[in-house]
């Protein structure tokens, strides 16, 4: 690396690039709301293709396989090759391939065939998001100078914001155009590709040359913090994506229309956004553990009462509930950057992708569980996960005194 390059790395490293970041958390935004088509589709997916909810639930489970699961390979190679040009892609093909499930009516399948074809589309446009998010989380601290917790928070709330904003959109646009009516979202996608492409930094790493063998040492050497990481992300990915796939299914029970399962759903996302960004700022000035452990032994009770509840009170309890289950989030990514710091993307795609995929893997049994059960048992039950996901979080490195 040049003296010319080494100098602005060093600049970017101490000061805050407030456009770049936006850039990022911006796509971040575009993404993640790719992320959250599905969901809201459930009821007129289950009623179309005849799905039983664990089949609802694999549709969620085939996208975190792809999504997360395979991450950590993405970032080894965002370590070694990571460029602007991957996260500009990443978006562009999620976009493609989210765009075309509507299309599927079209082909005329039976309910099988369309079943298959659904799971194929979803699963091939995960591996946008799980290209995405390691090397744009590896870029996003690097340019966040002394704030790199309001940095990563920022990042973070861009995606909350894409989750939150996505079935507002897609619960209209489906009313009028029907499920082909997908179709339309990929234009955001595109125009999302060229502003990464543009104006995204580049992502020169230290562990650039880094072999196979010294990360295994490196992970080695904290392996057990790091599964305790990994364990926190991993409960609070699985009560997020229930929440996502399984509340709407609730609600549609209790005779709620698709359109205010929308709103529940916008709220405990829009209202999670916020909260990422109290706990990243936060997390700056009273310590990563702290942040955790005290926003994840709030969640259990407020979803309880949320659940309990009805109207403006459960409406109230669900956004205060988003808030201190995402609170955790920035915290959480940059303990695992910290332990393995030659390389942060591999560290991003544990904690973005492993840890989540892992966690995203439960929804299918909350599913086998519904059917079996009930829609309302199953719901109550992830309220026992931000409890365990509690106790894990004491096994933190660092301290929960302020």
């Amino acid at each position: 690396m040049s003296t010319q390059e080494n100098v602005k790395t060093f600049n970017e490293e101490r000061s805050f690039d407030g456009f770049r970041v936006s850039i990022l958390a911006l796509g971040h935004l575009v993404n993640d709301s790719y992320s959250n088509l599905i969901p809201p589709l459930l009821p007129l997916l289950k009623e179309a293709y005849g799905l039983s909810y664990a089949a609802s639930g694999m549709l969620t489970t085939a996208y975190t396989i792809t999504s997360s699961i395979v991450q950590p390979i993405f970032g080894y190679y965002a370590d070694k090759h990571g460029r602007r040009w991957l996260v500009a892609l990443s978006t562009a093909w999620i976009a493609f391939f989210m765009s075309l499930i509507g299309a599927i009516s079209w082909l005329g399948l039976d309910s099988s065939h369309s079943y298959a074809a659904l799971l194929a589309l979803i699963a091939l446009a995960g591996f946008g998001s799980a290209s995405y998010h390691p090397q744009a989380s590896m870029m996003v601290p690097r340019i966040s100078g002394e704030h790199k917790g309001f940095g990563v928070s920022l990042f973070s709330a861009g995606g909350n914001l894409g989750y939150a904003i996505m079935p507002l959109l897609v619960v209209p646009v489906t009313a009028i155009w029907g499920l082909p009516g997908t179709l339309a979202f990929l234009l955001p996608g595109l125009v999302m590709t060229l502003l990464l492409y543009r104006y995204a930094p580049e992502a020169p790493s230290v562990g650039a040359h880094l072999r196979l063998e010294d990360l295994a040492r490196d992970i080695t050497s904290v392996i057990k913090p790091l599964m305790a990481v990994t364990g926190v992300v991993c409960m609070r990915a699985w009560l997020f994506f229930g929440l996502i796939t399984f509340l709407p299914l609730y609600l549609a029970s209790r005779g709620e229309s698709p359109a205010v399962a929308s709103v529940h759903l916008f709220i405990l996302l829009f209202f999670g956004a916020i909260g990422g960004l109290i706990g990243g700022h936060a997390s700056d000035m009273y310590g990563r553990k702290l942040v955790i452990v005290s926003s994840l032994a709030i969640t259990a009770p407020l979803l309880y009462l949320a659940f309990s509840t009805s109207g403006i009170i459960e409406w109230a309890l669900t956004a205060i509930a988003g808030m201190a289950l995402l609170a955790s989030f920035s915290p959480a990514v940059l303990i695992a950057q910290g332990l393995i710091p030659r390389n942060q993307g591999m560290a991003s795609g544990i904690i973005l992708g492993l840890a989540i995929g892992i966690g995203g893997l439960g929804v299918s049994l909350t599913g086998a569980f519904a059917d079996s059960f009930g829609i309302t048992v199953a719901l109550y039950s992830l309220a026992i996960l931000p409890i365990v996901a509690t106790l894990m979080a004491f096994l933190l490195p660092g301290s929960t005194r302020s």
